[in-house]
């Protein structure tokens, strides 16, 4: 039992680590689920990191989708050949 409980605590500190670095960079890591379900004094714990979990993720579908429309935006200017002249004339 000690060692089930030690395995899920060593996952839930993977990724609540991955979960802290989010913003900076994060090395991939495989992960193998420990077997059986956690432990009941961790549910807790599991449920805060799956929450915060799904708020990055939310997050990022977010930032994807600005990106997205800002790149659609760039496509639609039209582009100027190198001959054109390089200035704009607001008083003429």
């Amino acid at each position: 039992m000690a060692d089930h409980l030690a395995a899920w605590l060593r996952l839930l500190d993977q990724f609540e680590s991955a979960l802290d670095a989010a913003d900076g960079h994060v090395v991939p890591q495989d992960f193998e689920p420990p077997p059986g379900p956690p432990p009941e004094e961790l549910r807790e714990r599991a449920e805060a990191i799956l929450a915060r979990q799904q708020l990055m993720i939310s997050s990022v579908i977010t930032s994807r989708a600005k990106v997205a429309r800002q790149l659609a935006a760039l496509r639609r200017v039209p582009t100027t050949p190198a001959d054109a002249p390089a200035y704009l004339d607001i008083e003429g």
